[in-house]
Order: structure tokens, then sequence, then C-alpha cells
């Protein structure tokens, strides 16, 4: 198997997964010291972070994030050590409901919260990247090559 075609793309979700995982420990940070994110002048994070959809079952969307991201992570180091191609199904398998919840988070941010939370919208984003180049992995089949 040719795994020199599979690397860019553990790489890319090792750097994604950690920036997600580093925006989601901030964020559930704020929420447990009770603090609001900073966004700047044309953030609304404190609106967004403070609403009722920042919470599920007791805890930080964040939170939850934050076990997605070092799920992602932990698969990809999984990847590098044993080089098993099932790896990037298994990550389709937890990205792909993280990605349809992410969005139903950005239409609530956008059309329901009226606020933008740019610390949201990096987290929204990278779980879209790695959504988009998993698929593609894994419709082209190289992880099967």
């Amino acid at each position: 198997m040719n795994h020199s075609k599979l690397k860019p793309y553990f790489v890319l979700v090792v750097v994604l997964s950690l920036i997600g995982f580093t925006d989601a420990m901030y964020l559930s940070a704020v929420h447990y010291l009770d603090g609001a994110p900073g966004c700047g002048e044309q953030g609304g994070c404190d609106e967004v972070a403070s609403s009722e959809y920042s919470v599920m079952f007791g805890f930080p969307i964040a939170l939850f994030g934050l076990l997605f991201y070092l799920t992602v992570f932990a698969l990809s180091l999984y990847w590098f050590d044993k080089r098993n191609p099932a790896v990037p199904q298994w990550i389709l398998y937890i990205v792909s409901p993280a990605f349809l919840f992410s969005m139903w988070l950005v239409y609530l941010m956008l059309f329901v919260i009226q606020a933008i939370c740019w610390w949201c919208v990096l987290s929204a984003s990278t779980t879209t990247i790695i959504f988009l180049s998993t698929v593609f992995v894994v419709l082209k089949g190289l992880h099967k090559q």
C-alpha cells in the first residue's frame, strides 16, 4: 500500500485537530471560569457563548468539541504509528455527525442568536475542512491504495 498519498491528509488533520482542540479548550475554560470570550469590536462572542444553545446536557458545547478534536487527533496519530487503512473511514464516522451539528450551530448563530462568534466560526471551519478532506480521501479510495 502506498502511504505517501495519505500522509498530507493526515498532516492536515493533525494540524486542524490541534487548532480545533485549542479553540475548544479556550471556549471551555471561558465557560467554566464564567468569563466572556474575547472577540474584538465586531464580534458577538459573548451573546453566542451565553445563549441557551451554548450548553447541552449541562455541559458547554465546546467541551464536546474538545472531545471530538482529541479523538480525531488520536486517530491520526494511530495512523502514523500503524498505517491502518481503515482510519480515514473511522474519522469519517466521527466527523460526519460533528460536521452536521456544526452546521446546525452556525445556523443558530447566524439566524437565531444573530451574532457571530469568531471562535465558533474557527471551530466550524476546522470541522468542515476535516470533513471535506476525509470525504475526498474515502470517496477517492486513497486509503485502500
